[in-house]
């Protein structure tokens, strides 16, 4: 069990880089001077590189096993964060924002793959405990990151590299005792086919239907409560930290009960709820906004550990490109997906955004219903002849 636990805790480091670059766009702004515009960049290129390029990652790690490519992500992942602090150029600065994408995007697939591979028969339970480190390094990157910018010292911001050092070299360790696994070619042919086949697809569209309303309500929740209602920003804040918390506890649940009900099931019955939940949102008050947002955030983050099960499931041969597909490009889309909904928020009000985000659900849970467990689905491995 301690390697599942060693591989969540890498998770968690390798994600404290997106977390913690949320808190130094203030930072780089005042260094370099920067309009809201160029501020913007910097994180749509840690985005883009680390989502877009997880299903190539996964894809050669399917060919070939390349277990070296987690500690070797992960030391990646802070040491151009560190370097992007100290950059004394602004396209430096994007230069190592890249860098720093690409070293995530080189740890999810591989370390995906390897807590599939030691969790057994349960592999919900496995994939979901090595998702909520994933959650844990990113609410507390952005800490880390406030507390090491807080003097303005840069002697400070090299602290930062310890983790992703001693994470490195214990995940370098780990890989040495992984058991060597021979790539199947005709299951990674049948594998690639297989990721462009319907119910391949109708997962990634759930996928991105989820990630676009998990980034919508933590992008506009704050800006509804303190530039729409003009409500006191400690309470928006309180009530962003329990919905983050609850994601934490939804996506280690779903993988446990992904084993007992299935993941087809799970996925139904946890993503339409969030859609009377979010209707609820704007006309409760009191603790009851607490309660509404964390059990919505509890059932989205369910439905995405099921998927995850699920989507690698389907490509036995290819499980490295699912887990990048499911985890990284899909997820990368719904922040896509935000942008739009941030148009909208300009054009017709925040209330709107919270319109569509109850809808979203629905659509999310019709496309669930014609999506087939593997074991029934045609995208599977096909047989030798």
């Amino acid at each position: 069990m301690w390697p599942l636990f060693l591989l969540s805790a890498a998770h968690g480091v390798t994600d404290l880089s997106q977390g913690a670059l949320l808190v130094a766009l203030p930072y780089f702004k005042a260094k370099f001077g920067l309009s809201y515009a160029q501020v913007s960049a910097i994180a749509l290129v840690q985005n883009l590189t680390s989502s877009v390029s997880q299903p190539l990652f996964g894809y050669f790690t399917d060919k070939k096993s390349r277990p070296w490519l987690m500690p070797a992500g992960c030391f990646l992942s802070g040491a151009a964060m560190v370097a992007s602090l100290l950059a004394p150029a602004y396209w430096l600065v994007l230069t190592f924002t890249a860098l720093c994408g690409f070293g995530v995007a080189a740890f999810h697939p591989e370390g995906a793959k390897s807590a599939n591979r030691l969790s057994g028969a349960a592999k919900g339970k496995g994939v979901s405990l090595f998702a909520v480190g994933g959650n844990a390094g990113f609410a507390v990157g952005s800490l880390f990151m406030a507390f090491l910018l807080a003097d303005d010292r840069a002697d400070r911001l090299l602290l930062y590299l310890l983790p992703f050092i001693v994470l490195a070299v214990l995940l370098y360790r780990l890989t040495k005792l992984l058991p060597r696994q021979s790539p199947d070619r005709v299951a990674v042919a049948g594998g690639l086919k297989a990721a462009v086949s319907s119910p391949v697809l109708i997962i990634l569209g759930i996928v991105f239907l989820r990630a676009t309303v998990t980034a919508g309500i933590s992008t506009f929740l704050p800006l509804y409560y303190v530039s729409f209602l003009h409500g006191d920003p400690l309470y928006a804040s309180s009530l962003l930290t329990v919905y983050l918390a609850g994601g934490a506890v939804g996506t280690l649940f779903g993988g446990i009960l992904s084993d007992r009900l299935g993941s087809k099931r799970v996925m139904v019955w946890s993503i339409l709820p969030v859609s009377v939940l979010l209707f609820m949102f704007k006309s409760v008050e009191g603790w009851i906004v607490f309660v509404v947002l964390v059990v919505a955030s509890a059932l989205l983050s369910a439905a995405f550990a099921s998927s995850l099960v699920l989507a690698q499931n389907m490509l036995p041969g290819n499980v490295g490109m699912a887990s990048g597909l499911t985890i990284g490009f899909s997820v990368g889309l719904g922040s896509m997906g935000v942008l739009a909904l941030g148009r909208v928020a300009d054009g017709l009000g925040l209330p709107m955004v919270f319109d569509i985000l109850t809808v979203l659900p629905v659509a999310a849970f019709i496309l669930a219903l014609f999506m087939k467990e593997p074991a029934a689905c045609e995208a599977t491995v096909p047989e030798r002849a």
